[in-house]
């Protein structure tokens, strides 16, 4: 097998050279599938078929219900971040983007991935990363100011009840007692950790709860008529100045109807 390495490839040497691989191939698998009958469903713990279906459309539905709640809490969350005034210095949005790509390394470390490695993979230069990482810590930012707002404006403050409440599920997963597990974070220093991270979660919940869904259809109906950006446009060559953009609502006053 021959390949040309693209001109731009990290390693120099390499860069624009054609190169000759031979390739071994000393095993080829084939996955079988078990039919889907009655001995199936019963290996697999059901009485039948039928009652198989009917669990895996089950998982399946719930999947997409956790799916739809958790794009609809972002969507509420967002909604409140366009409408909120944020000041963001881009040497807080560079801070961030940094972190952001140190913690993807970090990761990919554990995989046995080095930075140099991931550059090399990617054909990128670090630089360039950090630059594309931007857009997303700059909202990363502001989502994070928007929630401490309402923590603030709300008086969020998780009760030792909830706290245990919000832990029972790591503590199931762990084999532990929900109170040693508390007992634990508590003594590493890292309660407080979880503490906001909840009241983080209950100030989205209170956007969530306050915001009004509307069927797909008629979003996208209204989007093609009216957008917070093209709002925000018009309403800047009226004033010969940049203006905020809005966060739409059904009853919008500015939206058609």
């Amino acid at each position: 097998m021959t390949v040309t390495f693209p001109p731009d490839y990290p390693n120099t040497e390499l860069a624009g050279r054609d190169a000759s691989f031979d390739v071994t191939v000393k095993e080829v698998k084939v996955k079988e599938l078990p039919d889907l009958d009655e001995d199936f469903a019963i290996d697999a713990g059901f009485d039948d078929v039928e009652e198989l279906r009917a669990d895996i459309r089950a998982r399946l539905l719930e999947a997409d219900e956790g799916r739809v709640e958790a794009d609809f809490r972002q969507a509420a969350l967002d909604g409140a971040v366009s409408g909120a005034q944020v000041e963001v210095t881009p040497e807080l949005v560079a801070a961030r983007a940094r972190e952001m790509w140190e913690r993807m390394l970090h990761s990919l470390s554990h995989r046995g991935i080095s930075r140099e490695a991931y550059l090399q993979i990617v054909g990128r230069e670090e630089a360039g990363i950090l630059e594309e990482m931007a857009p997303e810590a700059d909202l990363a930012l502001r989502r994070e100011a928007v929630i401490t707002a309402i923590v603030a404006a709300e008086e969020i403050s998780p009760s030792e009840a909830e706290v245990l409440d919000a832990l029972r599920g790591t503590a199931e997963r762990e084999g532990v007692e929900v109170e040693t597990l508390l007992a634990d974070l508590r003594s590493a220093g890292r309660l407080e950790d979880v503490r906001e991270d909840l009241a983080a979660r209950q100030a989205i919940d209170l956007l969530a709860e306050s915001a009004k869904p509307i069927p797909l259809a008629q979003a996208q109906a209204r989007e093609q008529l009216w957008t917070p950006e093209k709002s925000a446009a018009a309403g800047a060559a009226q004033q010969g100045a940049a203006a905020p953009a809005r966060l739409w609502t059904p009853g919008d006053p500015g939206s058609a109807s």
